[in-house]
């Protein structure tokens, strides 16, 4: 629930609530509550958190600045001003208010300290104060504030409710911008930063605005929107997420058919769809061994349908867990439209979920939720290795429109692919076809199971030793056949696997690329010894 619920909670009776927010947005969730719940009801506020280990009393003046004063009470005594001590003091002054716990739930979540008991003991004394001041006749209620992404335990979950401070709509942003814009700026629109500010809370844009002010001094619009981008991208790169704004990448040979699903999910985002009723896409999984453009095609995807996108680290969603997810599924929903990309999915789940990983069963549980009730424009692009890792939970219909096998380039895709980088290079490729349809029988049967990237890197470096011999560069088949001894491709060094993920992946997944029905496509042999390729052509 959101942080505005917060007084019908209080009103309700409830005694604990537990709010989740930022750490930069700490300040304006306590003015919130000053403003929003106590003073309506004539309360004070106080605030406890470890570095004081004593209460504070919060004060706000009329401009919104929030302070903070000492309380002088006599029943501190020379009492340890530990947490038990601020329970006590809770429940022992006669007092009304209302008393924040700053991070609380880091000291029951803190294992370390003799061995547990510290946080069991914590625990049931929130418990036990819950259940207390229920029944209180002084008003009292206590807000858990918590800004460094630790969960409650399970017990504490099932009790207290979690609310929390939702990142600002586009309504939201455009009017704060109207109100904090220098006046020499033109106000009438004010789209694009909007656009630029979307998926960062009022504090962070506040603070990226200011920078984005005095780096751009007497500028307009677009330059404020560039300075802002460029602090949101910084911003997110401390959340260990990136985000690009307009994907720039080039083409890419093959994969016809995902492109053909993207470009078909393009239209299924347009008005006109939404006008007949059509679900809003939720995305694709692609599978297949390393190497094989998976990661370039999520790019490529994201460009197709001119949306930003996002990649997040999923060893930092490991590490972070479920919190984490949350927070930053969040962000990426008021980014929206955006595509979301997952780098080696499989690995959120490589210790499984059925070996009692609590951490991974919490991923899982957070990400099938939100796949299931998304209903903003994200466009989910997921890449892995070993389709059989993830669980079958995340696989069936409903959570992604496709799963699409990225398997080793055929001919006439890696003849796309070669041209594509030889051109890069040698400049004869953008124009003609430099090489004999017999050499290129010959390099095409000579990287049979080469990967994509196998093949940029056997045009690179012929590319780079004619530029070190100091020679023109003339790419030609003698150049590429020479290369092509010299690597060894993923396929010959761990063949075993790579049949293992083939094999798993490709009878339950789309082809990612149409049957190879080119002059360069192997010839099929029947049992009977009839040659036949795959126009059909027999050859007696």
């Amino acid at each position: 629930m959101e942080l505005s619920y917060l007084n019908l909670l209080i009103d309700s009776g409830l005694p604990v609530v537990n709010v989740t927010s930022s750490t930069r947005e700490r300040m304006t969730v306590l003015e919130w509550i000053y403003r929003n719940c106590a003073e309506p009801k004539n309360v004070p506020v106080y605030l406890w958190n470890s570095g004081w280990s004593c209460f504070e009393e919060v004060n706000c003046n009329k401009i919104g600045k929030i302070s903070f004063s000492a309380i002088n009470s006599s029943l501190w005594g020379n009492c340890e001003q530990d947490i038990f001590a601020a329970f006590n003091f809770l429940l022992n002054t006669p007092s009304e208010g209302m008393f924040i716990f700053e991070n609380l739930l880091s000291l029951a979540n803190n294992p370390s300290q003799e061995e547990g008991f510290f946080s069991h003991k914590l625990i049931s004394q929130i418990v036990n104060i819950y259940y207390e001041l229920e029944n209180h006749d002084v008003f009292k209620r206590i807000i858990i504030l918590t800004t460094d992404n630790v969960e409650m335990s399970q017990s504490l979950a099932n009790l207290i409710p979690n609310l929390f401070n939702p990142l600002p709509s586009a309504l939201d942003i455009a009017d704060f911008l109207q109100k904090n814009l220098p006046k020499y700026i033109n106000k009438i629109d004010i789209s694009t930063l909007v656009n630029a500010a979307s998926g960062l809370t009022i504090e962070e844009i506040r603070n990226g605005l200011a920078i984005a002010i005095h780096s751009c001094f007497l500028s307009n619009i677009n330059d404020l929107s560039k300075q802002l981008l460029a602090y949101k991208i910084q911003r997110f790169r401390s959340f260990n997420f990136n985000f690009v704004s307009k994907p720039s990448v080039p083409d890419f040979g093959g994969l016809d058919l995902f492109k053909k699903f993207t470009l078909q999910a393009k239209l299924d985002f347009s008005i006109e769809a939404q006008h007949n009723n059509i679900p809003l896409p939720k995305g694709c999984l692609l599978v297949g061994p390393p190497g094989t453009g998976k990661t370039l095609a999520a790019n490529v995807c994201a460009s197709l349908l001119g949306f930003p996108l996002v990649s997040v680290d999923t060893a930092a969603v490991t590490c972070y867990g479920a919190t984490y997810l949350k927070r930053t599924l969040e962000r990426v929903e008021a980014c929206a439209p955006v595509v979301l990309y997952f780098d080696e999915l499989d690995k959120l789940f490589s210790t499984s979920t059925n070996s009692g990983d609590n951490n991974s069963t919490q991923i899982l549980g957070t990400l099938l939720t939100w796949l299931q009730d998304k209903k903003t424009p994200v466009f989910v692009v997921a890449t892995l290795n070993r389709l059989d890792a993830l669980p079958p939970e995340l696989t069936r219909m409903g959570r992604f429109d496709e799963i699409f096998y990225v398997g080793f380039p055929q001919a006439y895709e890696r003849k796309e692919i070669l041209m594509m980088h030889l051109a890069r290079f040698d400049k004869r490729y953008q124009d003609t076809n430099v090489l004999t349809q017999k050499e290129w029988r010959i390099i095409l049967n000579k990287t049979v199971n080469c990967t994509g990237a196998e093949l940029a890197r056997i045009v690179e470096k012929a590319a780079r030793k004619l530029f070190h011999q100091g020679l023109i560069m003339n790419i030609g088949l003698g150049e590429l056949l020479e290369q092509r001894e010299k690597m060894v491709p993923l396929y010959v060094r761990d063949t075993d696997r790579i049949l293992a993920i083939a094999n798993r992946a490709k009878y339950f997944a789309q082809p990612a690329s149409s049957e190879d029905t080119s002059e360069f496509a192997p010839v099929i042999t029947s049992f009977w010894g009839d040659v036949r390729d795959l126009n059909n052509n027999k050859n007696n």
